[in-house]
């Protein structure tokens, strides 16, 4: 078989297998015709770390409670690598359910392309975190509608005989409640291979 056709072969199968997964940078609520098409995409999420607790400087009043930020991968597609030396290309659609993390971007007045390390930036600089904690209380769960295209260079494949493809997802904890806003923008994307190591993935809008 020749490289070319292998790929044509491999996008092709990959398309089938990934056939729910999440998107780039254009996310937006998915209206209700298109949500009843979409198949419900299935996320498993990893450990999630500590980013920061508390209320930043204390400006707030002593008695006023902390909200606490996390981050963790959230894997949206397993893939078993059978081949080496060849690039990874596929198509992901489906139908994401979760906190729109661009309202959280919105408190820091942050492009909704930017990487989750910017918010986590912005979120430990914050002296009050006042207006994070109105956000949060108001967020409901909506759903958002995925089409896109990946591609991993063969390169970032050797050595890899599995690979789980996702988004950052910060998670965040205030009164009792806790919430995930999970980042699906091209700078928040990548894999992990079998040992847990980050996989350079490339995101492009269909």
């Amino acid at each position: 078989m020749t490289n070319r056709a292998w790929k044509a072969c491999t996008r092709a199968v990959v398309a089938i297998a990934v056939g729910v997964l999440a998107l780039t940078t254009g996310v937006t609520a998915a209206s209700a015709s298109s949500s009843a098409r979409a198949s419900l995409i299935d996320v498993t999420h990893g450990p999630f770390d500590l980013v920061l607790s508390g209320n930043g400087a204390r400006t707030a009043a002593p008695a006023d409670d902390p909200i606490t930020a996390f981050h963790g991968f959230s894997t949206f597609q397993k893939l078993v690598i059978q081949s080496q030396g060849f690039d990874l290309e596929g198509e992901i659609h489906g139908r994401l359910r979760s906190y729109n993390f661009k309202a959280l971007y919105q408190v820091y007045n942050l492009p909704s392309s930017d990487s989750w390390k910017v918010w986590v930036f912005s979120f430990k600089h914050d002296s009050s975190r006042s207006v994070l904690k109105e956000t949060f209380r108001n967020e409901q769960l909506i759903d958002v509608n995925i089409d896109l295209k990946f591609h991993v260079a063969a390169a970032n494949l050797r050595g890899v005989s599995s690979l789980r493809i996702g988004f950052e997802t910060l998670r965040l904890e205030f009164n009792g409640t806790t919430k995930d806003f999970t980042v699906v923008n091209g700078a928040s994307g990548g894999a992990k291979d079998q040992n847990n190591n980050d996989v350079p993935v490339d995101f492009q809008p269909v």
